[in-house]
């Protein structure tokens, strides 16, 4: 190949990359309008709470796990060359930041349409994310007998880090949280698991197989303290216990 097909190649690459970047952008702002629209202007009122996104903060990077994804996504990194690895990575990303936006910012518009109410909701994604607790702490098997190039949506992005689990929490976090605090605990979560995942390689090299193992059991704990509270939630919303 010429160094003019060279320089062509990364001019049409970093086009295609401005251009994903702006309709992401476009997206979000749509999702943002929807919810404003929905909820009301009071929505985007009430300030900023520190201790309820630090709160739903660490609930929801315990939920998504990354690191427990290191292996998976090392696995796929190694048998692609070093400009696929970049184009996995921002794949990855994009994907996972597309979800998350998605399931928060339009999660309360899916429940009325089901027309599922909130502690209705509370009670299946509480028992959901008990299970999900108790599936990382057995470490459940995944499949890798995908193609590299095609793994960077399903399963790296989504299930694996925007799983079922997420989008329970994401949904009733949309329902319970002001927009401004939920977006900048997604901004939060979003940015953390995007070094992790750039930084997979001295993460993993660090921590070792054992560490990453025990860490994950460490998060699954945190998954189901917030599971028995959307429970103890809903069960209390429905009538059926009275609150402490």
């Amino acid at each position: 190949m010429s160094r003019e097909e060279r320089a062509v190649r990364a001019t049409m690459h970093v086009l295609r990359s401005r251009s994903r970047y702006l309709g992401l952008l476009i997206f979000l702002v749509a999702l943002i309008a929807l919810k404003v629209a929905i909820a009301g202007p009071h929505s985007l009122s009430g300030g900023l709470s520190t201790m309820e996104v630090a709160t739903s903060t660490v609930q929801l990077f315990a939920i998504m796990d990354p690191i427990s994804a290191l292996p998976l996504y090392l696995y796929f990194e190694e048998e692609l060359g070093e400009a696929d690895r970049g184009r996995l990575w921002t794949t990855v990303v994009a994907t996972m930041v597309t979800l998350l936006f998605f399931f928060a910012l339009a999660g309360n518009l899916l429940l009325r349409i089901f027309g599922v109410s909130i502690y209705s909701f509370m009670l299946g994604g509480g028992v959901l994310l008990m299970i999900l607790a108790v599936d990382i702490m057995g470490e459940g098997s995944r499949s890798l007998s995908l193609d590299p190039r095609e793994a960077a949506v399903v399963p790296l992005a989504s299930p694996l880090l925007v799983g079922p689990g997420t989008a329970t929490a994401l949904i009733i976090m949309s329902e319970t949280m002001s927009v401004p605090n939920l977006l900048l605990t997604i901004a939060v979560v979003a940015t953390a698991n995007a070094l992790i995942l750039r930084f997979s390689k001295s993460i993993s090299r660090v921590l070792g197989r054992n560490g990453i193992r025990a860490l994950s059991r460490l998060l699954s704990i945190i998954i189901a303290g917030f599971a028995a509270q959307l429970i103890y939630q809903g069960l209390v919303g429905w009538g059926l216990l009275r609150p402490l």
